[in-house]
């Protein structure tokens, strides 16, 4: 079977490509097609972010939560992710940044080019722990990601809505996951994969394997100091 071609206006009209999804792509779907209110796709949207890039601070503040302008990620990620934006186009990007932010911003490019080469050598093998057995607690919890902890459920509504997280935030939600309620780390990859716009299986299987300790041996531990520091007002709420 043939799908019809979407209109040429697809990509910048959030409400035809959305419509287009529904009638012909609903099946594969997890929940409802919906656009996310945070991006938009396309060659065009990921040539204006690019030009629009400024890494002055990000060293300091790509790991920032709330409030939102204290944010320094570049938001770059799902069009790098789909080759609109490709790793050598984004390291020449960021050439005329000051030394610390670039160097933390091709840090994290070098990281997305590893993960990538770590999936095409061992594929599928990256949904075991690659080095140690994931740290998980004595008595697991029931739920993994409590609705009544408001560090959790603001990112997870973050996540299912705008479908992209800070770093931090995935590293809070991973550890949660896995670290201190015990579930089965690839089932909450899975659920990262479903929703994140620049999910991949190599970049976000590896963070998985890094924060849980299956792929260093050394499991990131969540704690409440993060949350004070990096988003306050989700502890004071």
């Amino acid at each position: 079977m043939l799908l019809p071609t979407p209109a040429p206006d697809t990509a910048s009209a959030p409400d035809t490509a959305t419509a287009w999804v529904r009638a012909h792509l609903a099946d594969l779907c997890r929940d409802e097609p919906v656009a996310s209110p945070a991006f938009r796709g396309g060659q065009q949207a990921a040539d204006t972010a690019l030009a629009a890039l400024d890494l002055t601070g990000y060293a300091a503040r790509r790991n920032e939560v709330l409030p939102v302008g204290r944010r320094g990620a570049t938001r770059l990620s799902p069009w790098i992710r789909y080759g609109l934006i490709d790793l050598p186009t984004a390291w020449a990007a960021a050439a005329d940044a000051p030394a610390r932010d670039r160097t933390k911003f091709r840090d994290e490019l070098a990281w997305q080019e590893y993960a990538r080469h770590l999936y095409a050598r061992v594929g599928r093998r990256t949904a075991a722990a690659l080095r140690a057995a994931p740290a998980r607690p004595a008595q697991p919890w029931d739920e993994p990601w409590p609705a009544a902890m408001n560090c959790v459920a603001t990112c997870v509504e973050e996540l299912e809505t705008d479908g992209w997280l800070v770093n931090q935030t995935r590293m809070w939600l991973s550890s949660q996951w896995t670290v201190r309620a015990g579930a089965e780390w690839t089932e909450g990859e899975d659920r990262f994969f479903t929703h994140l716009l620049d999910g991949s299986r190599a970049a976000n299987r590896l963070g998985w394997q890094w924060t849980v300790g299956g792929g260093t041996g050394k499991p990131y531990g969540f704690s409440r100091w993060q949350v004070r520091k990096r988003a306050p007002q989700l502890c004071r709420d």
